[in-house]
């Protein structure tokens, strides 16, 4: 759990409100018996783990309580979910939102009775019995500890009546047992928050084993720790609890937007014995003088939200910032995580050291120079490890490719070597700190180390070929947004009701003139292509290819009113009359008096008038969103348009018809071969999704800017695959020609 406190940040953003440290055990009241072998960098111990089916079942079933509450919530607990939500960046009206809010407070419950239950062993506390707020009310009294301090979560549960949540305070003193809290605490909260919910929130937990290389590489005894981004701790934290290890911080600045995220971190901190201060606040908002303490190093796994998902007001204020801060023209098209590389610097003395975890990307876009050059002349950089992109991210609901960047703060910047490290094959934590320390150039069983002194990095070029020993031979690629635009398909609000087959257009006896072809959905058709001769046999199928579409107002249909509260559309009977009318007319009058779900559809009857569909051009080029296999660009050869089960691409116009069947060729290539695994995002059950931003972000080679003869060669390929489609045959050797092609281009 990590990264809550700045996606989708609020303009109007909390103060910062320090959550000292409470006095956790001394480090020399501490056990600290000897490790197995005392020059282990790594401490390999026998770990306790406290999560369990059991345990979550129990908070599962408690939300499950809770829920109805929240949904049926007064207009005061109205208004604090949408406070809380405001925070957090996702809609207050969303159907999912209260079970999401049900699950955190229910998670907040257990953690704040788990402190409670921590002081009680100490002394601190009488035994926790009755009311929990009245329990929580006295611990915040009689220890002062901040993390007691009610919020939303604590206001909405407790408002919830006959909600029975006794079950979860009884089991305050399992957490406690656990030797690995942060990983037991964030691991808990991602099997209560479902996947497609903590991409809502920005919740990536930090892998343990990419934590363990940062943490061990940045760190070393009596350190000053900042966390920004703090979540459940993973980075920060002690590797376990009874004992320490030179690597320990001996304070942590944990910082972290969200209430939630700060009462985890601090949670699993003081379970682990690790001194620290959890601060509830943007990160932005935090300048060095407002902690106690000077920092030593900084660990961080920022959020990875986009540009284009972030306020228009907040961003402005955060590229301002950053070129205040730097002196750099900083593209507003950056992406969070960048603006935390600008923001972190000033924490840091020279000699001081920083291992971050973000995407790789900026290392090839145009956004990337700044944050570059900034990087060249700030620090030595020590060192980048990226998991090779084709193998799965160990972020298993993030859309990235895992990148640490080894950083250390210095005044005399290009003088020593950066080393480029690709991991195809994990070979453990002490090889990866071996290579990022002391790595020698060259291939090894489990990747590669590249040893390029810094001086001759360019910010100006792309350093993602770098991770290659021979980068001079990567194609030169772009990404397709340079090239083509990508759009969603159409909504009709109701595909059922709005897509016809031939049958019942004939059926209906609707006139032509209202109709346009619409490309079938992807099951109907296993192909690289859609021709005019394919309608015949869709028609004869029974598939639905026509969609009413060319409507605008027509006399003798009803006009419609969506009513909120009964989620339901109505309309006068009056105009339901039984006067002879066109079939289109009568086909729209039947739709609303016998189809089961067209007047329930608010997005539909928001239109003026209801039947009228969204407009949308004909896309030459087709690519499917979502898939359990792999993903497909398709030719559309006809005027039909598409629905919103594929993304339309339009290459740019001074793309001939050749180029553009020489692009689909390489993007089915980079599809088959699954060079566009950090572009995809892992959804529930191994479906795997594109966003119209993912896909436009996807590298590929210009055609305009190719040889004739490859272009023409590319274009070959692409119909022989098409027709190897068609013909039921392999098409393996095709996509081997293609590969052939594209490396005679490196």
């Amino acid at each position: 759990m990590a990264n809550l406190h700045s996606t989708y940040p609020s303009i109007d953003r909390e103060p910062a409100i320090p959550v000292t440290g409470i006095a956790a055990t001394p480090p020399d009241a501490r056990r600290r018996p000897e490790p197995p072998n005392s020059e282990t960098t790594v401490p390999e111990l026998r770990k306790h783990s406290v999560f369990s089916d059991t345990l979550v079942k129990l908070l599962e079933t408690t939300a499950a309580v809770v829920e109805p509450g929240i949904t049926d919530a007064s207009p005061a607990i109205q208004e604090l979910v949408e406070s809380w939500c405001e925070l957090h960046g996702y809609a207050p009206d969303d159907d999912e939102t209260p079970s999401i809010i049900a699950h955190q407070a229910v998670f907040a419950l257990l953690l704040k009775g788990t402190l409670y239950e921590w002081h009680h062993q100490r002394g601190d506390l009488p035994e926790f019995t009755g009311d929990a707020r009245e329990n929580f009310q006295l611990a915040s009294e009689e220890t002062g500890d901040p993390a007691f301090t009610p919020c939303t979560l604590d206001e909405i549960l407790w408002s919830v009546e006959e909600a029975d949540t006794t079950a979860v305070t009884e089991a305050r003193d399992r957490l406690l047992k656990s030797t690995q809290p942060a990983t037991d605490i964030g691991r808990l909260y991602e099997t209560l928050i479902l996947g497609d919910h903590r991409r809502v929130l920005g919740q990536y937990r930090t892998p343990q084993s990419l934590g363990q290389v940062m943490r061990t590489w940045a760190t070393s005894g009596g350190d000053v720790v900042l966390d920004p981004g703090m979540g459940a701790g993973e980075l920060s934290g002690p590797f376990h609890p009874d004992w320490e290890i030179s690597t320990d911080p001996d304070h942590v600045h944990g910082i972290d937007r969200s209430p939630l995220a700060a009462l985890a971190g601090r949670t699993a901190q003081t379970i682990a014995g690790q001194q620290h201060e959890a601060r509830r606040s943007d990160f932005f908002d935090v300048e060095p003088t407002d902690l106690d303490r000077d920092v030593d190093a900084v660990l961080c796994n920022p959020p990875y939200t986009r540009h284009d998902s972030l306020p228009s007001a907040y961003k402005d204020e955060l590229n301002a910032q950053a070129e205040e801060l730097t002196g750099l023209d900083i593209p507003k098209t950056s992406p969070l995580y960048s603006y935390f590389y600008y923001h972190l610097r000033q924490f840091l003395d020279v000699g001081d050291r920083a291992a971050v975890l973000t995407p790789h990307h900026f290392l090839e876009r145009d956004y990337g120079e700044s944050l570059k050059r900034f990087l060249l002349r700030e620090f030595d950089i020590r060192a980048l490890l990226l998991d090779n992109p084709e193998n799965e991210s160990k972020f298993d609901t993030a859309q990235t490719t895992d990148m640490v960047v080894f950083l250390e703060a210095t005044d005399e910047p290009d003088t020593g070597v950066t080393r480029f490290i690709r991991v195809d094959e994990n070979p453990g934590v002490e090889t990866k700190l071996e290579a990022v320390q002391n790595g020698i150039h060259g291939e090894t069983d489990w990747g590669a180390i590249n040893c390029i002194e810094q001086s001759e990095l360019n910010p100006e070029e792309r350093w993602d070929n770098l991770f290659d020993l021979n980068p001079d031979e990567l194609p030169d690629l772009r990404p397709l947004s340079d090239i083509a635009e990508v759009h969603r398909g159409l909504q009709t609000g109701e595909n059922d009701f709005f897509c016809l087959s031939q049958e019942q257009v004939e059926s209906w006896g609707i006139d032509p003139q209202y109709l346009s072809r619409i490309v079938p959905k992807r099951r109907y058709f296993d192909g690289y292509d859609v021709r005019a001769d394919d309608w015949a046999n869709f028609d004869e199928q029974g598939r639905p290819t026509w969609l009413l579409y060319h409507l605008d107002r027509l006399p003798g249909v009803p006009e419609t009113t969506y009513d909120d509260e009964d989620e339901r559309a109505y309309w006068s009977e009056d105009s339901m009359n039984t006067d002879q009318a066109p079939s289109i007319v009568g086909y729209l009058r039947h739709g609303l008096t016998n189809h089961d779900k067209l007047p329930t559809r608010s997005s539909v009857h928001g239109r003026d008038p209801w039947y009228r569909v969204e407009r949308g051009d004909t896309a030459p080029i087709l690519v499917t969103p979502m898939s359990r296999s792999e993903f497909r660009a398709i030719l559309n050869e006809t005027n039909a348009r598409h629905l919103n089960n594929y993304y339309g691409v339009y290459p740019d116009a001074t793309m001939s018809r050749q180029g553009q069947r020489a692009l689909l060729a390489y993007l089915n290539y980079v599809f088959a071969d699954n060079g566009v695994s950090q572009y995809r995002r892992q959804l529930v059950g191994g479906l795997q999704k594109f966003e119209p931003g993912d896909v436009g972000e996807i590298p590929v080679i210009d055609p305009r800017e190719q040889p004739d003869d490859v272009v023409a060669t590319l274009a070959e390929c692409f119909d022989e695959l098409r027709e190897a489609a068609r013909c039921n045959q392999d098409e393996t050797a095709v996509i081997e020609r293609i590969d052939t092609v594209v490396r005679r281009l490196q």
